[in-house]
């Protein structure tokens, strides 16, 4: 019903990898103002009731926009646009802010995004900041190895006064991250609950499945973006392999995403810590 609502308002809805989708063609002229890439059209997600853009790179992570807000087409460009500047206009701010704590900042070119790195408690911690203005965990890394992706809640600079409030923050987040064996297995849940317990739609979710191939360590990670939409992330020692938004029903499985992505077979995936997803 969604779909058809969208069609009626002039937007061109199709299927794609992760169910529905609308592709906005942009009446106003937008380019990447680092890249000087111009931006044409905007691809967003349908889920539950949310327009959640996910192409391209310079707008994904703009806030969701509700359905029941759109009247037309004008309108949705005009909120999505206006979130965009905003977002770019904060890019330059942002990055005053982590240099005043301490942080050589840098602004991805493609997404638009601020990223920072730093050292805490002997682990490598790379920090990413949102469209929205707040900064997370993006991945905490041990001896070359991601232990952990999108850890912590997002947070806002404002509430640290110097880099040592800023590293004592960020040590408690990741103290957690790098104790071994600190996750609990889905299966005890299940067993411990039961399998009619739910998860409820606006719950913050994140799946890890870590294992090898060839001797080398890989970390799946999956984080709920809202009711059944997920944002998929596989990585190894040398960086991402994998990442991409997918809804629930959709997925083929970690297995089969990580032997595709690797180019391997899935009988040479060795599951760590756990049974075989």
């Amino acid at each position: 019903m969604e779909a058809e609502r969208l069609a009626q308002l002039g937007l061109t809805v199709q299927e794609g990898a992760a169910g529905p989708e609308v592709v906005l063609p942009l009446h106003r002229s937008v380019v990447n103002p680092l890249t000087r890439r111009p931006v044409p059209a905007v691809t967003l997600a349908l889920a539950e009731e949310l327009l959640i853009p996910v192409d391209p790179p310079e707008l994904v992570g703009l806030p969701p926009l509700a359905m029941d807000a759109v009247t037309e087409a004008p309108e949705l460009e005009a909120r999505l646009l206006a979130d965009f500047d905003e977002h770019v206009a904060r890019l330059e701010g942002m990055a005053s802010q982590l240099e005043a704590l301490g942080l050589q900042p840098c602004v991805d070119p493609g997404s638009l995004e601020v990223r920072a790195e730093t050292q805490v408690g002997g682990l490598r911690v790379l920090l990413g900041a949102d469209k929205q203005g707040k900064i997370r965990i993006r991945e905490v890394h041990r001896a070359g190895a991601m232990l952990r992706s999108e850890v912590g809640a997002p947070f806002a600079l404002s509430q640290f006064a110097d880099a040592p409030a800023l590293q004592a923050h960020l040590l408690a987040l990741v103290v957690e991250a790098a104790a071994p064996g600190s996750g609990i297995g889905y299966g005890e849940l299940a067993e411990r609950f039961g399998p009619v317990a739910r998860v409820p739609p606006t719950s913050a979710l994140e799946l890890v499945s870590d294992f090898t191939v060839r001797g080398e360590r890989y970390r799946f990670v999956a984080a709920r973006v809202r009711g059944r939409t997920f944002r998929g992330l596989l990585a190894g020692p040398d960086g991402k392999k994998w990442a991409e938004h997918f809804q629930l029903e959709d997925f083929p499985g970690v297995a089969d995403v990580a032997a595709r992505a690797l180019g391997v077979s899935p009988g040479e995936i060795s599951w760590l810590e756990g049974d075989e997803p």
